[in-house]
């Protein structure tokens, strides 16, 4: 029988909102299933949540701009425009003009694995638009479909916000980091190491002592670890300038 092991994710190319988020909802989606895990899965999950608990304490920071609030007010209308873009999409996927749903289809597929990108941690979602928008920007054949949809000026709008966005954060990270050191990205190596300790004691378990729960587990996470695959890794010095 063949070894199931997770899909490659370079986790220490990731920023540090990335990297919250990722161990964040590998901890949301493993804690329900403590019952069915062996001692040694529950201890690396306890190191886990303590190294994401120190992490996070230290991101909270971030809070205390005047900035945060404007932030929070462009993420959410860039959410409203991609949750508009799936709106012209779904429905012209269901159309029963042929032309509609042929683009409409087309366009699905390509956005299918962002899907729910709006759920992400706030720097993830902007990793994740840029990649949407690059793709985009290099495709005609996405072009061709987002004018038969009437969706080229949202997604001009969600690029221009995203972009504005990413500059607004970068100022704001570098604002908290002048006043008060860097210190989320002091122990992101640390998180990075006990995170890929808790996956391969999953890949471990999923292997010799398997049991369905556990290996919905592997998937979810394996399917985590894709949606984070996609982000595009930036240069190291311009991580350390973002955290």
């Amino acid at each position: 029988m063949e070894n199931r092991i997770f899909f490659p994710l370079y986790t220490a190319n990731l920023n540090i909102d990335n990297l919250y988020g990722l161990v964040k909802t590998t901890i949301e989606i493993s804690k329900p299933l403590k019952e069915v895990m062996s001692d040694l899965v529950k201890a690396a999950l306890n190191k886990l949540e303590a190294a994401n608990a120190e992490l996070e304490k230290r991101m909270k920071k971030t809070l205390g701009s005047a900035l945060t609030p404007e932030l929070t007010e462009m993420n959410r209308k860039r959410n409203k425009l991609f949750a508009e873009i799936k709106r012209f999409v779904s429905t012209a996927d269901k159309s029963s003009i042929e032309t509609l749903k042929k683009e409409g289809s087309l366009f699905k597929i390509f956005l299918d694995p962002y899907w729910d990108t709006e759920g992400s941690p706030l720097n993830t979602i902007t990793s994740i638009y840029e990649e949407i928008l690059d793709r985009f920007n290099t495709t005609e054949s996405l072009k061709k479909s987002a004018e038969v949809l009437g969706i080229t000026v949202l997604i001009s709008e969600l690029e221009n916000i995203n972009i504005v966005y990413d500059e607004l954060y970068k100022k704001r990270n570098n604002e908290i980091s002048n006043k008060t050191g860097n210190s989320a990205s002091k122990i992101k190596d640390s998180v990075v190491q006990v995170y890929e300790q808790y996956c391969i004691s999953i890949e471990q378990s999923v292997n010799l002592v398997p049991n369905k729960k556990i290996e919905q587990l592997f998937n979810d996470m394996d399917g985590l670890r894709r949606k984070y695959a996609i982000i595009k890794p930036k240069p190291r010095k311009e991580n350390e300038e973002k955290e």
